[in-house]
């Protein structure tokens, strides 16, 4: 129970890039979403012939010896990554709100909490948030 309590609300968390902007954070979404869920028809416009032939690929690393299995496969598939993995792949950082400033932001108007959260969005050191993950290595620059 203490695990539950501990774990961040999702609705309280959010991607954050200095400079960034809500447009930006869809966008990337969007595009982790493809990474991640692999090619589809409906990701193309419906246009099947268009669709990518390969399937996503999970994660892989090298297997290590085991005492049951000294002289493993060279390669053994772990999880495959998910859009929180890719969005940190890509450069975000994962921030979790406090309870205080989650309670006042849903206390605010429709477009006031998106004028706040575009803040947040773009600050380079959110305020009243916890950062959860960070990108060790960036694949492109903002």
């Amino acid at each position: 129970m203490l695990l539950l309590a501990a774990t961040p609300d999702p609705a309280a968390t959010f991607y954050n890039r200095p400079g960034a902007t809500p447009a930006m954070v869809d966008a990337e979404l969007r595009r982790c979403r493809m990474i991640t869920t692999g090619p589809h028809a409906d990701a193309v416009g419906g246009d099947v012939a268009a669709a990518a032939l390969t399937p996503a690929i999970p994660l892989q690393k090298q297997a290590a010896p085991r005492p049951e299995n000294p002289a493993p496969l060279p390669w053994e598939a772990v999880a495959t990554p998910t859009i929180e993995d890719c969005m940190v792949l890509r450069g975000w950082r994962l921030y979790a709100l406090d309870a205080s400033t989650k309670a006042a932001l849903d206390r605010l108007s429709p477009a006031a909490r998106a004028a706040r959260m575009a803040a947040l969005i773009a600050a380079r050191h959110p305020a009243n948030a916890t950062l959860l993950r960070a990108p060790t290595t960036r694949l492109r620059q903002p």
